[in-house]
């Protein structure tokens, strides 16, 4: 396994992107979203997504020249078209214009439509909190997820987080509402473990556990579907997690004037919703006083009684802030599978790969490359 820094890895998205056809202030914000979820721990949504915006820019079915445009607005509501650009310059404008807009009506809603992969949603919620509002944000995907009582994915995997500030760091949750991504299943394949039984389920409506035959299916729409929070049926509150991908769904297709996950990508490139509800504290009460009481009680739940003595309890966001300090200070592991989908990305665009080593190598931008 090869282990890199946080800045050559950050280095070698950004001009991966850039000799990809980004511009580089989108490249960069990229870059940042995506390394921030492998120095969290979350490698399933870090540079191991790198390859499918390069290639999508490289053949055009992502712009990367696009800029996110105010298409409707009224009161504290806005709707952003982001012309099937890159997605995280687009929803992380559209979180800062409700952070914005927040501050002016107390709450604010921003929807965006012609988007495309966001990358992890917490680190927009995270970067509300920390300018002072309380933030919700979801998005679709491509369908993967089967419904409760249905036979055949209809739904993403449409992550839901929150994120709120504390007199501490802020407590931001960050999950899909599938009660496994796709992401993590192509991370365990990677790592060479196995599925569980009741994650997902093949075409005959049974069980499926073979993980390639999983991701090939979902990737080839063949009638695979993961399952929504909660497994398969209502034993288990399988409906209640079909509920709350319902509302994802609802949320970034049909009130945003997106396409809904079924519908999300076609001959025009992406069409992926997002969604962004924010909340001034200070249309609640004084920040300080709010903030303070929220670190009071994550305090009393991290000093519950402990179910096993050494298990701590945590609350969202803990262990992610963990890995990030360890993988900050030992490097950020690069397993086989993912070190050679990077050195692909740097023969298709004329970069120095990452080499073998405890801190790989630097990249070096080809003669020529967009600035």
């Amino acid at each position: 396994m090869t282990v890199t820094d946080e800045k050559v890895l950050t280095r070698f998205t950004t001009e991966a992107l850039v000799s990809a056809g980004a511009r580089r202030d989108d490249a960069e914000l990229t870059a940042e979203v995506l390394v921030s979820a492998d120095l969290a721990g979350v490698d399933s949504h870090g540079v191991a997504r790198l390859r499918r915006y390069v290639e999508g820019l490289l053949r055009g079915t992502i712009s990367g020249t696009a800029r996110p445009e105010i298409v409707r607005e009224q009161g504290g509501v806005t709707v952003v078209d982001a012309h099937n650009g890159l997605g995280q310059p687009a929803l992380c404008f559209a979180l800062d214009l409700a952070v914005e807009r927040a501050a002016e009506h107390g709450v604010s809603a921003v929807a965006v439509r012609r988007s495309n992969h966001i990358g992890i949603a917490g680190w927009y919620a995270e970067r509300a909190a920390r300018a002072g509002a309380f933030a919700l944000v979801t998005t679709n995907a491509t369908p993967q997820v089967a419904p409760t009582g249905a036979a055949e994915p209809m739904f993403g995997t449409d992550p839901v987080s929150y994120a709120v500030p504390t007199s501490g760091e802020p407590i931001c949750y960050d999950a899909a509402t599938s009660i496994v991504p796709r992401g993590k299943l192509e991370r365990l394949h990677r790592e060479g473990r196995p599925m569980r039984a009741g994650w997902a389920v093949g075409p005959d409506g049974e069980s499926a556990t073979d993980i390639p035959k999983v991701v090939e299916g979902l990737k080839a729409r063949e009638g695979y579907a993961l399952l929504p929070v909660g497994g398969l049926g209502e034993e288990f509150g399988g409906h209640k997690g079909s509920g709350i991908g319902l509302l994802a769904e609802l949320l970034c297709g049909p009130l945003t004037g997106a396409s809904w996950s079924r519908h999300t990508y076609g001959g025009q490139g992406g069409d992926l919703g997002q969604f962004v509800l924010c909340v001034d504290l200070r249309a609640l009460g004084d920040p300080a006083a709010i903030t303070g009481r929220v670190g009071v009680m994550a305090d009393e739940i991290r000093g519950a009684r402990r179910a096993d003595a050494e298990v701590p309890v945590r609350l969202p966001g803990d262990r992610r802030r963990r890995s990030a300090a360890e993988r900050r200070a030992h490097g950020i592991p690069l397993l086989p599978p993912v070190l050679a989908d990077l050195a692909e990305i740097a023969a298709l665009t004329g970069l120095e790969p990452i080499g073998p080593g405890p801190a790989g190598t630097a990249p070096v931008a080809p003669a020529g490359a967009s600035a």
